[in-house]
């Protein structure tokens, strides 16, 4: 029986647990197409999804769906070569217009995502679930760096993803994961119980 109780409580713990997330590759040269139908552009000192100055795309609007969702929370991007300089970090002064800034919009919600940088890589996270980018939003993304490009030469690789961000979990997750950790409980106090009865 009570190695019934254990068995329940970690399939209640467990349950509670986020799945993983779908991660989605993509990258090439100076210019091409993301899997989702989306151009990107590298020209001059910069490059972005459709490139500098060029407006903004409409983020999956072929309606690809990973099972999990067809929305993305996370952009991340490497640049392997044909850069001159590194990725430029000046923070941007106008996170909704069409500066030369490295940053990326959910135009739609109007929400700037958080960006961090470690070696030759940009990633850009959405602060919440409620800034992700859904099927149809409007966004754009544009990569500064300190010298030039070299369209011949350059290459890089990025991803997007659907991992949860910034929320708080949901109150059945909190409820499953209340339940294992009661019925583990349950079983110890018994367990400890008979093991304090005289025999």
């Amino acid at each position: 029986m009570k190695i019934h109780l254990v068995a329940i409580g970690l399939a209640c713990w467990l349950t509670a647990a986020p799945a993983s997330a779908v991660v989605t590759p993509f990258g090439g040269a100076a210019n091409g197409t993301d899997p989702l139908g989306n151009l990107w552009t590298a020209s001059a000192n910069h490059w972005g999804e459709p490139g500098y100055l060029a407006g903004d795309e409409i983020f999956n609007s072929m309606m690809v769906s990973s099972g999990s969702g067809d929305y993305a929370t996370s952009f991340s991007f490497t640049f392997l070569k044909g850069v001159d300089g590194t990725i430029d970090q000046t923070p941007s002064a106008t996170p909704f217009g069409s500066g030369p800034e490295t940053r990326f919009t959910n135009v739609t919600d109007g929400v700037a995502w958080l960006v961090s940088y470690a070696n030759g890589n940009v990633t850009f996270t959405a602060p919440n679930m409620a800034a992700r980018l859904d099927p149809s939003d409007h966004f754009f993304v544009n990569v500064q760096f300190t010298g030039f490009v070299d369209p011949a030469r350059f290459s890089f690789a990025g991803l997007w993803d659907d991992a949860r961000v910034g929320d708080v979990p949901e109150v059945a997750s909190w409820m499953m994961m209340a339940a294992g950790f009661g019925l583990l409980g349950f079983t110890l106090r018994s367990r400890r119980v008979h093991s304090t009865l005289p025999a």
